[in-house]
């Protein structure tokens, strides 16, 4: 397990470095209101995808080990083509100052995303980490290649270089899948709607569980974007989305780590291993995660003007008020999906539902009143309270003490040592 968290991280901080690559580029070359309108356009295929993902999502990870590959298949990419054709619909009629060609562009995306996305949950729910790593890393390294010649060789200046990139990576990560998944896709079947009829049970009550969770959070998360959008404007939007960005870089740890974590519970009867494992993750990832959020709070105002362009010295105080919030979102990350894998969505939902209270109470209040660090403030408390509530409810349920949270020196000499042992091992078997 070590292994898969290790190489899983490791793709995890490659994609995070491409990514941040690409944010600099679209900043420098379009501005602020330029990396606002990509920031609103990605928000948007996001929101679609929980949709989508009520079918295509988790629930698939979870169900991968129980039913095979050609039963999820079918469904799964039904409902991601409905879903993507019904709310492309519903945002060219509730939007309509969004252009017809970049709302079907969005509808299409959402599609191709969907489907790669069914290729990579069933590799993480039959634990091939490492193939759903490579597949993740290709999406990013091929947008980048994309703009940096739309941007940088053809010097263009506008959204399309991206949107480009976007095709070429969904449909690249999707085409990849089928080939690590060759084996499966060889045995499509088609079943009678009878002997679908428990997968199909199945896919939609996990997944309407837990994208119940998900849809409240992608409005925690995401909400203050189209609020700076109403009240300001796509700069505001801009500037704001890369401090996020750069802030949630942080969670790479988290996720690494809950990736490995959570295939491994979806795959365990023994509830106590399961507790224990998600208090050991849950410390290494928080000391880690500090570790990383000090670094970022420090850097000044001038790095961020000479790295994303002049409008973007605001940065640096929306990421100081971001930083408490974010670090402890890492133990959401983790509590979170404990709780998915053990089949039990409700708890992510109930947690999230607490969040964004905080953020419709903050949100409508202070982004009117302090715009970009109003955001922030209203992100790092709603951050908080998501982790607060579900550590509360795992430290009852676990029958661990608050005592029990605290890293001793001997479990960091265990992970150090744990650690060179692993590097050691890699230098011999390279």
């Amino acid at each position: 397990m070590f292994n898969k968290i290790i190489n899983t991280f490791g793709t995890k901080i490659a994609a995070a470095v491409i990514n941040f690559l690409i944010a600099v580029v679209i900043s420098q070359t379009l501005g602020d209101v330029g990396k606002g309108v990509q920031s609103l356009m990605l928000t948007t295929i996001t929101f679609i995808l929980i949709f989508s993902e009520i079918v295509c999502g988790e629930s698939v990870v979870f169900l991968a080990s129980r039913h095979s590959f050609s039963k999820i298949f079918a469904p799964s990419m039904i409902w991601a083509f409905l879903i993507s054709l019904v709310m492309g619909a519903g945002v060219m009629l509730f939007s309509p100052d969004v252009s017809t060609d970049i709302v079907i562009h969005i509808a299409v995306l959402s599609f191709i995303s969907s489907a790669s996305a069914i290729n990579f949950r069933f590799l993480v729910g039959k634990e091939e980490i490492k193939k759903a790593n490579y597949n993740t890393l290709l999406q990013p390294v091929l947008i980048i290649l994309t703009i940096l010649v739309y941007y940088v060789a053809l010097k263009k200046q506008d959204i399309y270089g991206y949107i480009i990139g976007l095709y070429l990576a969904y449909g690249g990560s999707f085409l990849l899948g089928v080939w690590m998944l060759r084996d499966e896709y060889r045995q499509l079947r088609l079943f009678s709607i009878s002997e679908y009829k428990e997968v199909l049970k199945d896919l939609f009550k996990y997944g309407f569980l837990n994208q119940t969770g998900h849809f409240v959070q992608f409005f925690n998360l995401r909400l203050n974007y189209y609020l700076l959008y109403a009240y300001m404007d796509e700069g505001r939007v801009g500037i704001y989305s890369n401090a996020v960005s750069l802030a949630e870089a942080i969670w790479v740890i988290s996720n690494s780590i809950a990736l490995v974590q959570y295939a491994r519970i979806s795959n365990s009867d023994d509830r106590a291993y399961s507790q224990r494992l998600t208090l050991n993750l849950g410390k290494i990832c928080l000391l880690v995660s500090a570790c990383a959020v000090v670094v970022l709070a420090l850097l000044p105002s001038p790095v961020y003007q000479f790295i994303f362009g002049p409008e973007f010295g605001e940065m640096a105080p929306v990421i100081r008020i971001l930083a408490p919030g974010v670090l402890l979102y890492c133990i959401f990350l983790i509590l979170g999906h404990y709780y998915s894998g053990i089949g039990r969505y409700q708890m992510n939902t109930f947690a999230s539902l607490c969040g964004l209270v905080v953020t419709f109470a903050l949100g409508f209040t202070l982004i009117p009143r302090f715009d970009i660090q109003g955001a922030a403030l209203t992100a790092s408390v709603a951050y908080s309270v998501n982790a607060l509530f579900l550590l509360v409810f795992f430290i009852r349920e676990s029958h661990f003490q608050w005592r029990d949270l605290i890293l001793t020196r001997g479990e960091i000499s265990n992970y150090i040592k744990e650690l060179k042992s692993h590097l050691s091992s890699s230098k011999s078997n390279m």
